[in-house]
């Protein structure tokens, strides 16, 4: 039996228009963001796109602005209004800055004309820097994807590109006007009506190390081959996010039993974020995910690698289905419907979305690991790209975070750190090394520092 929905239009459109011009609702996922991110906590996650040779600023400006243009939902600001926030229109197109040694810090969403967005630029490297109270890491691949093939369009290395149909691709052809779906509130429009809520989870255990100097965001990069990764999980009968999972699990449990004295938390718990389009049809370019939590409780004693590889198969398996997810959107959208809710001044809705989101956001939860797959391009883009990076967003209370991308048969395994300790990447890296995964690993703070 299928779930009932009940969606209503009157909360799937963010999109409006008055005397000022347009303006945007923030979706569900992104109305958090603003009350709980700073110039440190920046809720910047990170894509960076290496091509075979220095871009051309000028024609990157170009399509950057072009870019911009058919994403008009994306070139946008941050406004306060006295109920809720919105997202205002900007006017211009968004400027081209050079890179810096430490990504996604020293921007703070909430001040006055900021965009939502960076784009960046050092040596063969561009780098597009996204807050999530915009998008995700779909809509934010999209806006990549786009902005390459504008870029190779200009260069005259693909004149003809937008010739071809390339919807597959995720890439949005400029001359065709942008549709509300792409827009809209998915999580809204996917509204299954009145569920109950999931379980409460456990407090989870969190690292505790001294941070970083402020501003230092540490990025430690591991490649490895797809195809070994893969062989790895098949053996095993799992999935690549499920083998990652484990080996992140057995992390976690590695310094927690090594520390002088067990800590009061014994629950520790990854969050592994989940595309919902896999589940429900939509094609906004706006937030559309949840996340499923792998927890072991540290009590029970260490666990054998093997055994976390088979709990973590089956944890998966229990809530990466549409039942489970809806559970999720149903607690979390619910109260954009309710009047009460939505009658409160907003200075109030800020101090209460920082405690729900304390208890209910990274409380729960002792790191994350976010797999976005294997990008996949035309090859007339493909052959002016080297490689591709995905940094997560810098999170104080979890300290230490991952993300993961593909590019051919390279897996780019990417930690972000506010943490002075580099235990839990070396006990990951290690980790992958043992099952015969071969790994080439380093600090790119440690050498851009040096250059």
């Amino acid at each position: 039996m299928g779930l009932k929905k009940k969606s209503d239009s009157r909360f799937i459109h963010t999109k409006y228009v008055d005397e000022s011009g347009a303006w945007y609702v923030l979706d569900n996922a992104g109305i958090i963001m603003p009350p709980v991110t700073d110039a440190v906590a920046t809720g910047l996650f990170r894509f960076e796109l290496y091509l075979s040779e220095e871009p051309d600023r000028a024609i990157l400006q170009k399509a950057l602005a072009e870019t911009a243009n058919r994403f008009p939902y994306f070139n946008v600001h941050l406004k306060r209004g006295f109920f809720w926030y919105y997202l205002e229109q900007c006017r211009s197109a968004p400027p081209l800055e050079d890179d810096s040694t430490s990504p996604s810090q020293g921007y703070d969403i909430n001040k006055k004309g900021l965009r939502m967005f960076r784009l960046r630029v050092q040596g063969k490297r561009i780098s597009a820097e996204f807050s999530h109270a915009l998008t995700d890491g779909s809509g934010a691949m999209a806006f990549m994807k786009t902005l390459l093939a504008l870029y190779c369009r200009g260069k005259g290395y693909a004149p003809n590109i937008f010739a071809e149909n390339l919807e597959t691709y995720g890439i949005l052809n400029p001359e065709t006007p942008p549709s509300a779906a792409e827009y809209e509130d998915a999580y809204q429009r996917h509204f299954p009506g009145k569920l109950p809520p999931p379980e409460p989870y456990p407090k989870a255990w969190h690292l505790k190390e001294p941070l970083l100097p402020k501003g230092e965001y540490r990025i430690i990069e591991g490649t490895a081959s797809t195809r070994e990764v893969l062989e790895a999980a098949k053996k095993r009968g799992v999935t690549m996010n499920e083998l990652l999972g484990a080996v992140y699990l057995d992390a976690l449990q590695e310094i927690w039993f090594s520390l002088p004295r067990q800590p009061r938390e014994h629950f520790i718990s990854l969050e592994i974020p989940v595309n919902l389009r896999r589940f429900f049809p939509s094609r906004t370019n706006r937030n559309f995910s949840l996340f499923i939590l792998l927890s072991e409780n540290l009590l029970l004693g260490k666990r054998d690698f093997e055994e976390l590889v088979q709990r973590a198969h089956y944890q998966m398996k229990l809530e990466n289905d549409p039942r489970s997810i809806a559970r999720q959107i149903t607690r979390n959208a619910g109260s954009a419907r309710n009047l009460a809710v939505r009658l409160v001044p907003l200075f109030m809705k800020d101090f209460f979305a920082r405690i729900l989101f304390a208890k209910f956001g990274e409380t729960m939860l002792s790191g994350f690991i976010s797999n976005l797959g294997t990008v996949s391009l035309p090859a007339a883009l493909a052959e002016h790209v080297e490689r591709f990076v995905f940094i997560p967003a810098p999170s104080p209370t979890t300290q230490t975070n991952a993300s993961v991308i593909g590019w051919q048969d390279q897996l780019v395994i990417c930690f972000g750190s506010l943490s002075s300790s580099r235990e839990l990447e070396k006990y990951f890296f290690r980790r992958l090394r043992s099952l015969g995964i071969r790994v080439a690993v380093r600090c790119r703070n440690d050498e851009e520092s040096h250059s």
